[in-house]
């Protein structure tokens, strides 16, 4: 699979899950996307505060190491150590819940032909240090509105709300270094015709994979549409070509028991 070229010719994407140093009494200040991280490392303790920039939601920013202090009206948490680590991580992990996209328009795919699809999704930053086997802090990139998706109020299951363009061209898709993509092949093997305007991505059940390019990705997810009842049969796929794990699935023993996931997949 190629990579995406970028619609915004300034954006400089590089990998931001690498370990970063911090020097002592010194302010590190890190966006990725609409998140804005603030670090400050002391000899005992790091000083933390982030915030979402509701305005730069469509921005694709990526800046790393400016030393930029955080608002005044931001609150600080303060987390201390013996020895406070002079490096910090900041990995990419996918959302606790699926996210339901809502397509821009209604797609259609006649009987017996497939598409596939690339739908990207925003990542939580987890903040890591050596000194630790867990993150200190789990924030999402962006905040999503909740949604219920399934055939009624009993059954279904609490998602995330999003829209996509569905593109089926992988060079149309923007580069944003806040999201991770996930291709999805749309078979359809019966003898209608196959409207789409609402799709769940099982995202607990992915990994995020990064490339050297700094595109982050999951696995692709492959999904056949046998009758008119919305049941379908669902494959995840092997790892995107070129990439390194960086967060395992939420969900791994679910893998093979998501098919759930996409009961009413078509229905509006």
């Amino acid at each position: 699979m190629s990579s995406t070229t970028s619609a915004d010719p300034d954006l400089q994407l590089k990998p931001w899950w690498l370990p970063i140093p911090l020097t002592e009494d010194t302010p590190w200040h890190g966006a990725i996307g609409p998140l804005s991280i603030y670090l400050e490392r002391g000899q005992h303790e790091w000083r933390l505060a982030w915030e979402h920039r509701p305005d730069v939601i469509d921005n694709n920013r990526l800046e790393l190491g400016t030393d930029r202090l955080p608002p005044d009206t931001l609150d600080t948490g303060r987390y201390v150590f013996r020895q406070a680590p002079s490096t910090v991580r900041l990995r990419p992990r996918l959302l606790d819940r699926p996210t339901v996209v809502k397509t821009n328009e209604p797609v259609m795919i006649p009987p017996g032909e497939q598409s596939t699809f690339y739908i990207s999704s925003p990542v939580c930053v987890c903040i890591e240090c050596d000194a630790l086997e867990k993150p200190l802090l789990e924030i999402p990139t962006v905040q999503l509105s909740d949604t219920w998706f399934g055939p009624n109020t009993r059954e279904g299951e609490l998602c995330y709300a999003a829209r996509t363009s569905a593109r089926n061209d992988v060079d149309d898709v923007p580069l944003r270094p806040h999201r991770a993509v996930t291709p999805v092949l749309l078979h359809n093997r019966s003898t209608e015709l196959l409207a789409i305007e609402k799709l769940s991505i099982p995202l607990p059940m992915l990994s995020v994979f990064g490339r050297d390019d700094g595109t982050l990705w999951t696995e692709s997810v492959s999904l056949e549409h046998h009758a008119s009842d919305s049941l379908a049969s669902l494959k995840i796929g092997r790892k995107p070509d070129g990439a390194t794990l960086l967060s395992e699935a939420r969900l791994p023993s679910q893998r093979n028991n998501v098919v759930r996931a996409f009961i009413n997949l078509f229905t509006d």
